[in-house]
């Protein structure tokens, strides 16, 4: 089963409808789509999709950087050592990948917070002795904590509907629109316009999350 978008917005968790299906049900054009509204500027950005060798590299190193066995009272301080070898892992390769310095230093962030966040979930379930999350819910919740709505309101006209639509934001870029159609408020997807490193940042938190569980004694 497809597993769809879910961000929360306003305190209720919204499922995001992709953008080809609501094009679909409401037989909206093929240029229909976030970037009509805001376009984005690629001018000077670095790129990761002719990189997959690099970044495979990249997520191998770092798993082969984690121990066998970290004691909890040793974690934090792995994670700042884990943290900072991602950043000298992503500098190494950056002459093939061509990112920008705010996009590595972005990228390290990210893995930071993600694993600050960790770091505590590991620590709560060790003091009360139970399970904890599953790390995908962690990185979830990461997520939607960087959600923003655009203050800009865009106007579309469809069928003689007044149309007004919002853009979504997290922390990967735009991935969403919010079309209140007059009658209905719906929620969709579109991630063409987000940072490509998102999938590649996702799984290797979760493999590098499964190695430090499994490490930790």
């Amino acid at each position: 089963m497809v597993q769809h978008m879910k961000l929360q917005i306003d305190d209720a968790t919204h499922e995001f409808t992709p953008l080809k299906d609501f094009r679909e049900q409401h037989q909206l054009p093929e240029d229909f789509q976030l970037a009509m509204f805001e376009p984005k500027d690629y001018t000077g950005l670095g790129s990761i999709e002719q990189s997959g060798t690099e970044m495979n590299d990249v997520r191998q190193a770092m798993l082969d950087s984690i121990p066998q066995r970290i004691k909890p009272d040793e974690l934090m301080d792995f994670f700042y050592k884990l943290q900072a070898i991602f950043r000298n892992l992503l500098y190494g390769i950056n002459e093939s990948v061509g990112l920008q310095e705010v996009e590595v230093e972005f990228a390290v962030a990210g893995f930071g917070d993600v694993t600050q966040n960790l770091h505590y979930a590991i620590m709560r379930g060790i003091v009360a002795k139970g399970e904890m999350p599953p790390f995908m819910q962690l990185y979830g919740e990461w997520l939607t904590s960087t959600v923003r709505v655009s203050f800009n309101t865009y106007d579309y006209t469809h069928n003689g509907q007044a149309w007004k639509i919002r853009t979504v934001n997290h922390v990967y870029g735009r991935v969403g629109m919010i079309i209140d159609t007059g009658d209905t408020v719906h929620y969709v997807a579109d991630t063409a316009l987000a940072c490509p490193a998102e999938g590649f940042m996702a799984q290797l938190l979760s493999d590098v999350a499964a190695k430090v569980i499994a490490a930790v004694e």
